[in-house]
């Protein structure tokens, strides 16, 4: 071939590549956990057809840029060109056929290789500044030991009646969030990617393309956010200093906490990471010290009568005497103390989230998950105990949310507990202030690069690999706004009722989804945790539980709301309606509108310039 027709064809086929549009799908194959960006021992057993075809083609390529380097280019004129959306490609049905095929045909059992490759996002970052078991564990332990712990035993007290009935209760919310954590480790070691549930929401849901995804995006920006706890921290900060608490004394302190944490995890990432283990640490102590707390007490024989009598017991020996007493015999109020049980275990999936930053996934994700929920279950169980050692059941009836305040009075007294139980809330409010903030910002930052969130371009330029600040300014603006514009009242308890109820859809469509998954041979689904069936069914149905009885009108009308019993579930199916409305749009207007533009007058001088740079 002479040289002017080299020329010529480098052309061609240079405009020819740079017009074509890129392979899409519902599933990203340049992420699946199996498609390592480098190569390793493992991929490289893995044919691609890709690579047989670069391997084919290496030599006219070489020729192809020594002769390049000699051709003068215009890069300006081609900036201009108006290349065809990507989500117009991705949208045919015909195309979107192909891949599900391409994926069936092409995706390698993970038994091939014997071990599995790290994530792709983050295999090529280097390994050390990756977390470990230690750094897993600690951001589980922070995520979900917050201030429920402290808060919610009298309220369970109050609906079953029964000292008894609560640890069994208790007991309940361990296992099933035993059960759980099994569906989130077959899934999370089938697809060791961050993200959470909407990583597997998109591989069972594929159709229609990106729709779940826009669902979850709605639920996780809109009510994924750090305020309730702000807002406990805040008024937990001025009783703590003797202030009153008032509106924007609480919601100032609540504003500089989150955009602390936040700055801190964009500017320090490092540091974060230690803050979170450092303040994890500190909340199993705080626990510890409390179990101990109790078992003295009851040794003290606290709440015997000063004057002695006929019936000289103690708290301890009165509340196990009869530990079935007065026992509730509703259904209805075992179901809502098990909503609030299993709200203060809410966090064991966090790894999920972050799995991506892990050394090795895989095995971090089966170790550090398990280990971290022992740890909260056993010290979460012995806490109970130690309440009941301590403080009698007419304050538990009476006490409310300051359950643990009572039990500091009567251990150290009035002037230690009270100066003292402040800070145990503090603390734990904000170590979960910083887990939330670090976990939430890297499913935002999963979202962006998914191109799903508006303006989502700017979300892929980090200044550090584990540094996803767009996320944390989104996950810090939109707590700011819940901050500032509710107006006074019960509007934060509100947002934790409507925060919950999404959680318990989500988690039922990936329970079920996981048996469709594993009893499908066309999706052959391996991964390295097998859930039992029954632990897959345990934890549907108590969330199905979750989500009917809240429809439910209660004989009583809550003291704790003025608003309506359904407006929680009502608002959270609002919100999650909304994600359908927003896919409708990035789906179908968008992709419509940059079609008229691009058949406006510049299309048409796009068109020209590509006619010029051809006859060039």
């Amino acid at each position: 071939m002479d040289p002017p027709s080299q020329i010529g064809s480098f052309w061609k086929a240079s405009i020819s590549t740079a017009l074509s549009p890129p392979r899409t799908n519902s599933i990203d194959f340049d992420q699946l956990p199996c498609t390592a960006r480098r190569r390793s021992s493992a991929v490289n057993q893995i044919n691609f057809a890709e690579t047989s075809y670069a391997s084919q083609h290496d030599s006219e390529n070489t020729s192809w840029d020594q002769e390049r380097k000699a051709i003068p280019t215009k890069p300006t004129r081609f900036n201009t060109i108006n290349f065809s959306s990507r989500r117009q490609s991705i949208l045919s049905s015909s195309r979107i056929q192909t891949r599900d095929d391409y994926f069936h045909e092409r995706q390698p059992s993970l038994s091939e290789s014997g071990r599995l490759p790290l994530s792709p996002r983050s295999s090529d970052f280097p390994q050390e500044s990756k977390m470990g078991i230690f750094s897993a564990v600690n951001i589980i332990l922070g995520k979900t030991v917050g201030v429920g712990i402290y808060s919610i035993p009298s309220s369970v007290f109050n609906s079953v009646g029964s000292v008894g009935a609560s640890i069994l209760l208790w007991v309940a919310g361990c296992l099933i969030s035993y059960c759980g954590l099994a569906v989130y480790l077959d899934l999370g070691t089938g697809i060791p990617k961050s993200g959470g549930e909407r990583v597997y929401l998109e591989r069972i849901y594929r159709k229609p393309f990106k729709l779940v995804s826009c669902i979850f995006m709605a639920y996780v920006v809109l009510l994924g956010i750090s305020t309730p706890i702000c807002i406990i921290f805040g008024e937990y900060t001025m009783y703590g200093f003797g202030i009153v608490p008032g509106r924007w004394n609480v919601r100032s302190v609540a504003f500089i906490t989150i955009t602390f944490i936040c700055v801190l995890h964009a500017r320090f990432p490092r540091f974060g990471q230690r803050m979170i283990n450092c303040l994890s640490i500190s909340t199993i102590v705080m626990l510890f010290i409390l179990v101990i707390s109790g078992i003295v007490g009851a040794w003290m024989r606290v709440g015997v009568p000063k004057h002695p009598s006929d019936q000289n017991l103690s708290t301890a020996q009165k509340n196990f005497s009869n530990l079935f007493a007065g026992s509730s015999t509703q259904p209805y109020n075992y179901a809502t103390a098990l909503i609030k049980i299993l709200y203060c275990f809410r966090g064991y999936s966090t790894a999920n989230q972050v799995v991506t930053d892990f050394r090795n996934p895989i095995q971090t994700l089966k170790v550090a998950a398990p280990l971290a929920l022992g740890i909260i279950s056993i010290s979460y169980i012995l806490v109970i105990i130690s309440y009941f050692l301590v403080v009698s059941t007419d304050d538990f009836r009476t006490s409310g949310v300051i359950i643990a305040g009572h039990f500091f009075r009567n251990v150290f007294g009035p002037v230690v507990g009270e100066n003292v139980f402040p800070f145990f809330i503090m603390i734990n409010a904000f170590g979960n202030i910083a887990a939330t903030c670090y976990a939430q910002a890297r499913v935002n930052q999963e979202l962006g690069k998914e191109g799903l969130i508006p303006f989502s371009s700017w979300l892929t330029k980090k200044k550090i690999w584990d540094t996803p600040t767009p996320g944390l300014f989104i996950h810090w603006f939109i707590s700011v706004l819940a901050i500032i514009l509710p107006p006074p009242g019960q509007i934060y308890n509100f947002l934790v009722d409507v925060g919950g109820y999404p959680i318990s859809i989500i988690s039922v469509a990936i329970s079920l989804g996981l048996i469709y998954l594993r009893n499908c041979p066309q999706e052959n689904w391996t991964s390295h945790f097998h859930a039992k069936y029954p632990f897959i069914l345990v934890f549907a149905a108590s969330n199905c539980l979750l989500l009917v009885i809240p429809w439910i009108k209660p004989t009583l009308a809550r003291v704790d709301s003025q608003l309506q019993y359904y407006a929680y579930p009502a608002t959270a199916l609002a919100v999650m309606g909304s994600g359908i409305i927003y896919w409708g749009c990035w789906a179908y207007l968008e992709p419509l509108l940059e079609k008229m533009a691009r058949s406006g007058p510049r299309a048409n001088r796009n068109n020209l310039l590509v006619s010029d740079t051809l006859e060039d």
